[in-house]
């Protein structure tokens, strides 16, 4: 979307602000812990835009461990990182900042 939005000759939109950056502001992602792109996704859209989740209580859920698994994921990423991913995310979405 942002290639269509820079290239003048196909952006007739109307938009001043670029598509990913509309998303950034705007959209949250949710995660399940064994989705080995944690890290990438973090660094790209922001660690508090990034929701994980244990899919409690279906039996193909990743509950108890889960967070512990979050964790394993992140691990050499910031203190803020960890805490943005693990539930700053998650209290930004639902207004509890």
């Amino acid at each position: 979307m942002d290639r269509n939005f820079d290239d003048q000759g196909f952006n007739d939109s109307g938009l001043k602000t670029r598509p990913s950056e509309l998303f950034r502001c705007n959209c949250w992602i949710s995660f399940e812990p064994v989705e080995g792109s944690l890290k990438v996704l973090a660094d790209y859209i922001g660690p508090s835009k990034v929701m994980w989740a244990t899919d409690y209580p279906h039996p193909d859920g990743f509950f108890p461990g889960a967070p512990k698994m979050v964790e394993k994921l992140l691990e050499g990423t910031s203190a803020e990182t960890h805490r943005q991913v693990l539930g700053g995310g998650a209290a930004g979405f639902h207004g509890l900042n």
